[in-house]
């Protein structure tokens, strides 16, 4: 039974997600699909992890991923507005919450940023007996999408505090610009719009990292002796990102696609 309530939860999230999004035309729509989004993928990844006992649990998660939800709402506006590092610092804190929450630990027990190919998570006084003070995940899907980014462009640089790429040549006739994973890239001469819509998708790419429930994980609580300095944690496998690279990118069309209208309506609205 507890199983069948899991699967059901989980397909709701990601149902919930592109639709609530899809015809992402008004703030408003925005809001409740990043609010509702979070809140349903907060719950789902905590009951596949086995950290909802009760009901009690249950509201927890609700509550906290629709606070990270607005959360990356106001990161994607930031970001969107060209205020990138304080939207990407934004995204990276409410992503924290959720890893935390659904992994039973308090909202801010460890602060996390995503660097290129790995996040660092750092324990803060409100952790309870952490294994250690920095922790490091690696993610296979951020080397590959790096690697894609490098091989698909002509320069690199840092922009706003972010690894971004810029192509003479586009991917497809009309494209001005694309983002694999947390990796941006424009072509040149494009108007700096085209770097901040790709910069929404950057921000929608640490959303589904922290939606995705995470197996190959340690966890932050120690059973004996005294926290490390530092300590791999594992692997990263981002499953709700790839699900929505190989289902949704392939089978909506762009102006459909849920990633693209929101992206496109919170630059226009700037």
């Amino acid at each position: 039974m507890k199983k069948a309530m899991v699967i059901a939860v989980l397909l709701a999230a990601l149902i919930l997600v592109p639709a609530a999004r899809a015809q992402a035309v008004s703030e408003k729509t925005i809001v409740l699909g990043n609010v509702i989004g979070s809140s349903v993928t907060t719950l789902a990844r905590g009951l596949l992890q086995g950290q909802v006992h009760n009901f009690r649990d249950a509201v927890k998660m609700l509550t906290y991923g629709a606070a990270s939800g607005f959360g990356f709402y106001q990161a994607k506006k930031q970001v969107a507005a060209g205020r990138t590092f304080s939207g990407v610092l934004l995204a990276n804190l409410s992503a924290s919450v959720v890893d935390n929450i659904a992994a039973g630990e308090g909202p801010l027990s460890y602060l996390g940023f995503t660097l290129p190919l790995v996040r660092l998570e750092v324990a803060t006084p409100l952790a309870k007996k952490p294994q250690s003070l920095i922790s490091v995940s690696f993610s296979p899907r951020d080397a590959i999408s790096l690697a894609m980014s490098i091989a698909k462009s002509d320069r690199v640089a840092i922009r706003g505090g972010m690894l971004a790429f810029e192509a003479d040549t586009p991917l497809a006739e009309n494209v001005r610009g694309w983002a694999y994973s947390i990796f941006p890239t424009v072509v040149s001469g494009k108007c700096d719009a085209v770097f901040r819509h790709e910069m929404v998708h950057v921000v929608q790419s640490l959303q589904l990292m922290a939606a995705s429930p995470e197996p190959l994980l340690k966890g932050h609580r120690r059973e004996r002796g005294k926290m490390k300095l530092f300590l791999f944690s594992g692997f990263r496998l981002q499953a709700l990102g790839l699900v929505n690279d190989f289902t949704l990118a392939r089978f909506q069309s762009y102006d459909d696609y849920w990633k693209e209208a929101e992206a496109y309506s919170l630059v226009v609205s700037q």
